[in-house]
């Protein structure tokens, strides 16, 4: 496996829940885990996250829900519309509702949504 030269590692505050959002709900497979640990390494269309239960190795201050307020990731997927059907089916409120966005002639449909912690996904795909 070749990894991402940058690769985010999100402090969650329930590694199994946060599983579950990410592997069953978003369709992101398990790459590897350290289950002692309470850590998950997670992808998506060659989009990689470190998952891991907080444990205060990367903690500069409290966190408070919602976590990571200032940052979106954005995922670029190859059927957003399946992933907007597992959360409607979950009854997965969506942070910004599906849209068609253009950024200098590049067209794009997304939406984003919170993971259970508060992370922002903003998931795209190219039309």
């Amino acid at each position: 496996m070749e990894f991402n030269k940058l690769i985010p590692e999100l402090s969650v505050k329930d590694i199994n829940k946060s599983k579950e959002f990410y592997l069953e709900i978003l369709e992101f497979q398990l790459v590897y885990e350290r289950v002692e640990e309470k850590f998950a390494f997670i992808s998506l269309n060659g989009a990689q996250i470190m998952i891991e239960e907080c444990n205060g190795h990367w903690q500069t201050a409290e966190l408070e829900y919602p976590y990571g307020r200032g940052i979106n990731f954005q995922i670029e997927v190859e059927n957003i519309e399946s992933i907007l059907k597992n959360l409607k089916r979950h009854k997965i409120t969506l942070f910004r509702e599906l849209m068609l966005n253009n950024y200098s002639g590049f067209v794009q449909k997304e939406f984003i949504v919170q993971d259970p912690d508060g992370y922002l996904l903003r998931f795209s795909q190219p039309c």
